[in-house]
């Protein structure tokens, strides 16, 4: 991926440099892009039942309209919650889910804000109670597939797309960051932030 687009949480989209394709031998395919413009939250009842979907889009790209995010409003319980991406400016709208997780010894999402407790967060008491349910090759979490545990209460849910591809080969993407990005912020990490966004979290 390279040059996804960041929805940032004060509502303006950001453009930042990504990551690269590399073929076979080792090129980075510069030229080959990738954009993030809708950020898609689905939460499906543990016990069964339809998925409620929570989007942020900005149909128009960088720049122009600010994105449109939806407010997260569920009911108590437990939830599966999936992740995906898409870049609507195609027609028809890219998936770049897939891409993500083909890459995902390079990706992770982190879930963090007021709203949230779990790996990344520490906020006891929180409405949301996160967990990771997928993992890379290396067994570390990625963030497109988790769990949910749902009470009553409001706050913010800051959902991060991090690319954390090998510096100097040396491996960045970790078991632990997780639990770094609970101490410290995105910041105690390596990598960039391919996609962020906060979604208002209202469970009543």
């Amino acid at each position: 991926m390279k040059n996804l687009l960041t929805i940032a949480t004060a509502l303006t989209l950001l453009a930042l440099p990504a990551c690269g394709h590399d073929d076979d031998e080792g090129h980075d395919h510069g030229d080959e892009n990738e954009v993030i413009t809708s950020v898609i939250l689905s939460f499906t009842p543990a016990a069964g039942g339809a998925a409620t979907v929570f989007e942020a889009d900005d149909p128009d790209g960088d720049g122009g309209d600010a994105p449109i995010i939806d407010d997260i409003v569920l009911a108590p319980g437990s939830y599966t919650l999936a992740v995906s991406f898409e870049n609507r400016l195609e027609d028809p709208p890219e998936d770049i889910t897939e891409e993500v997780d083909d890459e995902s010894d390079e990706h992770q999402l982190f879930f963090t804000g007021s709203g949230v407790n779990g790996p990344a967060a520490d906020n006891a008491g929180a409405p949301l109670e996160h967990a990771y349910a997928d993992t890379d090759g290396d067994g570390n979490p990625i963030g497109l597939a988790n769990t949910m545990d749902v009470v009553v209460g409001t706050g913010d849910l800051i959902v991060t797309l991090r690319h954390l591809p090998p510096v100097n080969d040396a491996v960045t993407k970790v078991s632990d960051l997780a639990a770094q990005v609970k101490a410290s912020g995105l910041g105690g990490i390596g990598g960039t932030s391919d996609a962020q966004v906060m979604f208002p979290v209202n469970v009543q």
